[in-house]
């Protein structure tokens, strides 16, 4: 007979692990980082790691779905606290923060190689369309009031937009980030109504 799994534990236990694995990304990428090196960071054995992720790249995939869920957060509360060309520019503050930090180009290099699996790709698209979903709905919000340009359909505007913050976040994965005002005034560009 097996014993009944205390929830909390479980997840504390499982959330101290995704925590480590997301530090061990962020610090030697996906490909240097180990899952030893996660079972030390979090203070687990092998087996109990194994408990929770079969692989390391099942540890990323968490990594991946639960920095998805927080970025969901976000921009429902950034659309909740100002819909339309405001949530907008609150996405594009989240990213510069995102795209600023030093661990950002190791993250986003360790994802090389892996970036094709199944089950990472499938993560990575979840978030592609939670971000494209939201840029529509904020634009087509920020049209209504008068705030976003309307000679464009939202959906282009959005593609454009992401085009901008996609070129902004690859530029930051290779070299130095853009600066904070270019991105903004790019993404204002896009959006706002031509003089």
């Amino acid at each position: 007979m097996s014993r009944p799994v205390d929830r909390e534990k479980y997840e504390a236990k499982r959330s101290a692990i995704l925590s480590a694995a997301s530090i061990q990304f962020a610090t030697h990428g996906y490909q240097r980082s180990t899952t030893a090196g996660i079972c030390r960071a979090a203070g687990v054995s092998s087996g109990t790691f194994f408990h929770y992720f079969p692989s390391k790249l099942d540890a990323l995939v968490a990594v991946l779905d639960s920095g998805c869920k927080d970025l969901q957060d976000r921009l429902a509360q950034a659309e909740q606290d100002a819909p339309g060309l405001a949530a907008v520019m609150s996405y594009t503050d989240i990213l510069e923060t995102e795209i600023g930090e030093k661990s950002y180009p190791v993250f986003i290099a360790g994802l090389a190689g892996v970036e094709s699996e199944t089950s990472v790709a499938a993560a990575l698209n979840v978030e592609t369309h939670l971000v494209s979903d939201f840029l529509i709905r904020n634009i087509e919000a920020g049209q209504r009031h008068g705030h976003v340009r309307g000679d464009f359909p939202a959906h282009e505007l959005a593609r454009w937009v992401s085009w901008l913050l996609n070129g902004a976040a690859q530029a930051a994965a290779t070299g130095p980030s853009p600066q904070e005002s270019q991105i903004r005034r790019g993404v204002r560009t896009i959006l706002e109504s031509p003089q």
